[in-house]
């Protein structure tokens, strides 16, 4: 019996960027807002189903503008456990998800003035196509 297989391609219309960072997410939050002059304001946990149906909670801050949203998430789950929500990038404290017309601004700029955040070590532009989990954020 031949067996047809369902493709779904989605398009990723976001740009992600990677954090490591020490501090507390608050506090990163915070400094995130003064050096871009927003307002991340903490959000409801991001959920993510696992695969043994356990619900993974993340942290989450969102700043949402009328054409996009800004979104910083931590990496690991705030449940004991080792899970992460990008497993494959487990060396980044936090994500930052860049969608709709906030877009707009390079990963040159974005980076560039975020670097001078005192308590960001590393920050780099990811490469959403070439990420295993990249759909953990379409949601």
């Amino acid at each position: 019996m031949k067996k047809t297989r369902l493709i779904i391609d989605f398009e990723y219309e976001f740009m992600l960027f990677g954090i490591s960072s020490s501090t507390k997410f608050y506090k990163l939050a915070w400094a995130v807002n003064n050096q871009l002059k927003i307002h991340l304001v903490r959000s409801e946990d991001y959920i993510l189903e696992g695969r043994s149906s356990a619900q993974n909670q993340f942290g989450m801050y969102t700043f949402t503008e009328e054409h996009g949203e800004m979104t910083l998430f931590k990496n690991r789950c705030l449940d004991p456990e080792q899970v992460y929500l990008l497993p494959e990038l487990t060396h980044f404290d936090y994500i930052l998800k860049l969608s709709g017309m906030l877009q707009s601004f390079s990963e040159e700029e974005i980076v560039k003035e975020l670097r001078e955040i005192k308590w960001i070590e590393y920050i780099a532009a990811l490469e959403v196509n070439t990420l295993k989990s990249r759909d953990n954020f379409l949601s």
